[in-house]
């Protein structure tokens, strides 16, 4: 009786050793979703270099092997599928307390700038309370609080973070205008010009790839206080066997990018100059702490 029950432990070990490891699950079923237009416009299609998150998601799908289309699905709907148990992964997304709780994420597929906090130049400065010694924000909602008049343009489905998600969470509904996450650089400078909104949060990186050293509009930023320095973007799972078998061959692939010299290339080349030591350096770290 005892041998039946070691020997039933063995294999029970084994079935998940395998799952694990990807050996006996099947994950061909997997479907990459985002809802960045972009990806789904880019990636597997001749192309020109377009941004980091663009071109490091195609280096992945070439390590991988995936020659799938990525579809383009809302955020809030890929999440339900995931939960549901369905074949899904989200690509390049923030990490989170709550999104580690309920899924299972990849390592670092690419490296950002935390975002900053642009104010239309119209509008005076923030008033030296609002800021730390550094000049950083020290809430959000309290620099929206004192510019009652004012509105912020954000993404509608969009983790900038832990500290910074729930800075944005006490912001006055009726101060935040809300754009779908493909259309937010297209629509956010019309509504600056229009006169409709005076704060947007945008990452740098992605600043610079709409507008380059040009800016449409005259705008200021600020860093925020106590919010990482950098932030990375990763592949979003379930915690089914399957997607506990794809993440491991997704962190394999990643390793293997993090190897080559296209992968800082992948980000410098889309920052300005200022930028590109910083973010190389960060990057650096980064992955020497990982491997």
């Amino acid at each position: 009786m005892r041998f039946i029950a070691l020997l039933a432990v063995f294999l029970f070990s084994s079935l998940i050793s395998g799952l694990v490891s990807g050996n006996v699950i099947n994950t061909s079923s997997i479907t990459f979703h985002t809802d960045d237009h972009n990806l789904t416009n880019r990636i597997n299609q001749p192309h020109a270099p377009f941004s980091a998150s663009v071109d490091t998601a195609q280096l992945l799908v070439d390590a991988l092997g995936y020659d799938k289309p990525i579809l383009e699905v809302s955020l809030k709907r890929s999440f339900q599928q995931i939960e549901n148990g369905e074949s899904v992964c989200v690509i390049n997304k923030i990490k989170s307390a709550e999104r580690e709780k309920k899924y299972t994420i990849s390592l670092p597929l690419n490296f950002f700038q935390t975002q900053r906090l642009y104010q239309l130049s119209l509008l005076p400065p923030l008033a030296p309370e609002l800021l730390n010694e550094n000049g950083e924000i020290v809430s959000i909602h309290k620099v929206l609080d004192a510019y009652k008049a004012s509105a912020i343009v954000l993404p509608e489905t969009y983790s900038y973070g832990e500290r910074v998600d729930d800075d944005l969470s006490n912001i006055d509904t009726k101060q935040v205008i809300t754009l779908s996450n493909p259309t937010f650089f297209s629509r956010f400078t019309k509504i600056f010009a229009a006169g409709k909104a005076d704060f947007a949060l945008i990452f740098p990186a992605s600043f610079y790839r709409a507008f380059g050293d040009t800016k449409p509009i005259e705008m200021r930023s600020y860093a925020i206080a106590n919010n990482p320095k950098f932030v990375s973007g990763h592949v979003i799972c379930g915690k089914t066997p399957e997607s506990l078998a794809f993440i491991e061959k997704v962190n394999e692939a990643i390793k293997s990018i993090y190897a080559t010299p296209i992968f800082i290339e992948a980000h410098t080349k889309y920052l300005p100059a200022n930028s590109k030591q910083i973010i190389e350096h960060a990057i650096q770290q980064q992955v020497a702490n990982i491997l």
